[in-house]
């Protein structure tokens, strides 16, 4: 396993209750992205891409979606399945589910942990497991580089141009909007599979 990735996930499953709580408040910050995300979708079938610890599939399924959850951190899986959520341990770089099995991927906060050369490895499998038209929601921290946190976490900071570009062979963008929460600014995209 490659080292951002292996110290990215010992973070997340030595700190995964703190990160679970951490993150708990934080869902008032992203409902409007989770409210156009269902009002957009043409179905039902959604997964949850780094489910962290299953908040927003909760929410999900709460509002009537058919939702599947993964994420590599074995700690955040765990409290996914205490919580009854249909979970499992998969890495976003190698997605193992068949060709358009999802009507909408919601990558909130997960696609941050790819370093920028790798990105479009991903980018064609979400545009595999989408189902045609099936809707993507990204968000990412806004900036330039790439960076080990002192808890041990990868993150890669983007602008918005640098990720319209990253995924317009394959998505039609739809729209952006920037957010703040605490210090950090977050950027929230909306794509459509071409």
């Amino acid at each position: 396993m490659e080292d951002y990735k292996k110290k990215t996930i010992e973070s997340y499953d030595k700190n995964a209750r703190e990160f679970s709580e951490k993150f708990a408040g934080l869902f008032g910050d992203i409902e409007k992205h989770a409210i156009k995300f269902m009002d957009i979708l043409n179905g039902k079938k959604i997964l949850d891409l780094g489910c962290g610890n299953g908040r927003d599939s909760e929410y999900f399924l709460s509002n009537g979606f058919d939702v599947a959850s993964i994420d590599l951190s074995e700690g955040m899986i765990k409290l996914c399945k205490g919580k009854g959520l249909r979970a499992e341990v998969m890495d976003i770089e190698d997605l193992k589910f068949e060709e358009k099995s999802f009507d909408g991927v919601w990558a909130v906060t997960s696609l941050l942990h790819i370093p920028k050369e790798r990105i479009k490895t991903v980018v064609n499998s979400l545009n595999r497991i989408l189902k045609d038209r099936g809707i993507l929601c990204i968000t990412m921290q806004k900036g330039d580089g790439e960076e080990y946190r002192k808890d041990g976490r990868y993150f890669v900071y983007w602008k918005t141009e640098e990720l319209i570009e990253k995924f317009k062979d394959k998505f039609e963008f739809i729209s952006s909007s920037k957010d703040r929460v605490g210090d950090t600014d977050f950027l929230g995209l909306f794509f459509r599979k071409k």
